[in-house]
């Protein structure tokens, strides 16, 4: 049963942080209608991630608010995938701390961001993604 519920409470907390991003405006309308329909088609929710993902660029909003959009954004998608797959407990564990994992790395690569040219702070992104893949792969493949 809180399996199925977990979908709802990260939509709330989503819907939240994307309100405190943009306020009342037509950035609202193209994220959170889109993240609804999720539960019933799966596409829409990954659209609603792009859309997301593209506004908060284009905003330039970032820090911690612009960092838990997009975690709470991922968590309501693939929980409503993991829920309608019956997955068991652990892959749940799993993608709350890879999510949450996004935290420390952006904080890192900010830190890095201040002594480094533009080019290696991407680099060093790109890596970290790489690695936090490779990381999960092999611990969901046991």
């Amino acid at each position: 049963m809180i399996r199925k519920l977990l979908p709802a409470g990260l939509f709330s907390l989503f819907a939240f942080f994307v309100y405190m991003d943009f306020g009342p405006s037509i950035e609202l309308i193209l994220v959170l209608p889109l993240a609804l329909v999720a539960p019933l088609w799966e596409p829409a929710g990954y659209l609603s991630l792009t859309f997301l993902g593209f506004l908060l660029v284009y905003r330039s909003i970032g820090g911690f608010v612009g960092i838990f959009t997009l975690i709470f954004a991922i968590q309501y998608v693939e929980s409503i995938y993991l829920a309608k797959r019956s997955a068991p407990a652990e892959h749940y564990y799993v993608l709350f701390a890879g999510t949450l994992l996004a935290v420390p790395i952006y904080y890192f690569a900010y830190l890095l961001s201040l002594y480094t040219p533009s080019f290696v702070n991407t680099a060093l992104a790109a890596i970290f993604v790489v690695l936090l893949y490779v990381l999960f792969y092999l611990l969901v493949r046991r």
